[in-house]
């Protein structure tokens, strides 16, 4: 919960505006009791600096208790990061569940006193005291976290949640498989997904995180694997002590409590970094099914032809069938189901079309072997010594950049898994959930399995549909015809993400089946997981105004609040961000792209901050 802390160097009472009470009392407006409060011992300067906090509840302030000569402000996993200051005056600072901090409001002023924001400085606490610190706050709910489990919304989220997670495995792993010749596959993917997704479950401060392969983590392993061909190296040793490496780097950023830093990150690198993944997606579908046009390829027309038509028809089907929910075709129930289970519908029906309508074309397929082994055929074990100890010290230069994207996605997606708007009771433990994943991802570099991370849309997903929603509708301003929702409650369990991983290792034994699904297929689901992604981007749907008739532009408030000039100046910012990532990770320099996603925050802080006012970077860079 949010809260005041107001500083001052003297000591201090408070006299409540209509009340005459010196100490606690009932809420009342910030605004209030910024003008109707009167400082008793005189003005600041003059004692030892004393701290009193205050609770927002109700848009109002509640004094909770006075402390002492400093305090400590919690960040992400209420770790010991301390904020000092030398006060000079009076000041009122919002610190949030991040660790961030705003100001009441400028101007405001207790008698005389300014209200300014403080500035923020880390004092590290004992090593590795915050992954402590989360294991003992999350862990004391462990035995609720399988009891609250056992509930029908629960079991619901599982049957869909295994589909939804199921599906991208299938896709990323084909991927993975071309990106690394084969060296890595489906049946690692799968393997990968479900070992990493039980573990993570059982381990982490935050279960409701899914973990799966993802865009991001594909693009750096088939970069890692170019730059391994070009310079004459085996790939998977390389990629084994990269995946060490990065191990040991992630264990010192959670022993550290570097996720306290994820609160400098703002939308303006939100939206870049989803845009990339997004556009990852649609650019790979496009590339697979382009490959089978080309003179080269050994396929025939017929061949690229359906292979088209798969690929679009599994697109459209799949964005027809999840929008069935506000169609006023069949009943709601119907509705509901082809909504939940649209992408695996699409895959199963397409997948029956060239062996139903085509029989003669040959289409192809997912490379998966018939039984459970190795894609490639090769040991399980990865030859970690078959590569001299130069090679072994330089993996450590790509382990660091692994290390940076993968900090940057993991916490992201926890950051919005964990926004207050979700209401969850258990707490979170960013530091502890950081060094369960390094943990993870050095026991898949061991057997040349897929590194892991949160899965930012399955994890919103799995979070939504253990929630409890109340939909109400306004009265009063736009759109007052559209239900606002807000989550009463979430069912906060280790159960549903156990048992979802449980069941995509079971997979393992259709892999007859899956064997079967036409290439083009995923290619067809990687479009749609692309375009879906863009919904509700900022960026994008700031860049579409490029081509809109002024008059005619969307209600939103950066386009009722903000010139048009500042709108597209911003959005030209991120246009040549976004498409200097692209054009970096196209190099041979295209490992390096995580700094520059690291990049964007000084970008954003410094050339934003310098080009355009405080008030407008506030509308466009809002979550």
């Amino acid at each position: 919960m949010a809260q005041f802390a107001l500083r001052s160097s003297s000591a201090m009472s408070f006299l409540w505006p209509g009340t005459g009470a010196s100490s606690r009392s009932p809420c009342l407006s910030p605004r209030s009791y910024s003008q109707g409060s009167q400082m008793r011992s005189g003005s600041c300067g003059q004692l030892g600096s004393n701290v009193l906090i205050l609770k927002r509840c109700n848009g109002g302030l509640h004094l909770i208790q006075g402390l002492g000569d400093s305090s400590f402000s919690r960040g992400p996993s209420k770790a010991r990061v301390r904020r000092r200051k030398s006060v000079t005056t009076c000041s009122i600072a919002l610190t949030d569940g991040l660790g961030g901090q705003e100001s009441i409001g400028d101007g405001d002023n207790f008698n005389g006193a300014a209200v300014e924001k403080e500035e923020e400085k880390f004092t590290l606490s004992r090593f590795g005291a915050g992954i402590l610190e989360d294991a003992k706050r999350r862990y004391k709910h462990y035995l609720s976290d399988f009891t609250d489990g056992v509930h029908p919304k629960a079991a619901a989220a599982t049957f869909f949640l295994y589909f939804a997670c199921l599906t991208p495995c299938l896709a990323f792993g084909g991927l993975m498989a071309t990106v690394t010749g084969n060296s890595i596959g489906v049946v690692e993917s799968l393997i990968g997904t479900a070992v990493s997704g039980v573990l993570y479950a059982m381990l982490a401060a935050q279960p409701l995180t899914l973990l799966g392969p993802t865009g991001l983590m594909v693009i750096f392993t088939g970069l890692l694997y170019k730059a391994t061909v070009e310079l004459g190296l085996p790939f998977l040793p390389v990629y084994g002590w990269v995946g060490l490496w990065s191990f040991a780097f992630l264990f010192v950023l959670a022993a550290v409590e570097a996720s306290n830093l994820i609160k400098h990150f703002t939308r303006f690198t939100d939206d870049i970094f989803s845009s990339l993944i997004s556009f990852g997606f649609i650019s790979e579908a496009c590339k697979s099914i382009g490959a089978l046009f080309k003179a080269s390829s050994p396929f025939s027309t017929a061949t690229a032809l359906l292979s088209f038509v798969l690929a679009g028809g599994t697109w459209i089907l799949s964005t027809f069938l999840t929008q069935m929910r506000s169609s006023r075709l069949l009943v709601p129930s119907v509705r509901n189901a082809l909504s939940d289970f649209g992408p695996p519908l699409a895959i199963l029906l397409m997948s029956l079309v060239p062996p139903i309508l085509f029989p003669g074309v040959v289409i192809p397929e997912l490379p998966i072997p018939s039984g459970i082994a190795t894609t490639s055929g090769r040991p399980w074990i990865v030859p970690f010594f078959s590569v001299p100890a130069w090679v072994i010290a330089a993996s450590s230069i790509p382990a660091a950049l692994l290390t940076l994207l993968i900090f940057l996605d993991q916490n992201i997606t926890s950051r919005l898994i964990n926004d207050p708007k979700n209401k969850l009771k258990k707490g979170e433990g960013y530091h502890l959930d950081l060094f369960v994943l390094g943990a993870l991802m050095a026991v898949g570099s061991l057997f040349g399995l897929p590194w892991m991370v949160a899965s930012t849309v399955p994890s919103l997903s799995h979070v939504r549909s253990l929630s409890t929603i109340s939909k109400s509708i306004s009265i009063s301003g736009e759109n007052s015809d559209i239900p606002d929702e807000t989550v009463v409650g979430v069912i906060e369990n280790r159960l549903t993400g156990v048992t979802i991983h449980v069941l995509i290792g079971a997979s393992l034994l259709l892999l007859p089946i899956l064997r079967f699904v036409p290439v083009p297929v995923t290619s067809g689901l990687f479009l749609y997981m692309g375009f879906t992604s863009l919904s509700g981007n900022q960026f994008v749907e700031r860049l579409k105004l490029w081509v809109y008739d002024p008059e005619l532009y969307p209600e939103y408030d950066f386009t009722k609040s903000v010139p048009r000039a500042v709108l597209h100046g911003f959005t030209a910012l991120q246009l040549v961000c976004l498409t200097t990532l692209w054009t970096l990770k196209k190099t041979s320099w295209g490992i390096t792209f995580p700094l520059l996603i690291l990049a964007l925050m000084p970008i954003r802080n410094y050339v934003a901050g310098s080009l355009f006012s405080r008030e407008h970077l506030n509308i466009m860079d809002s979550h």
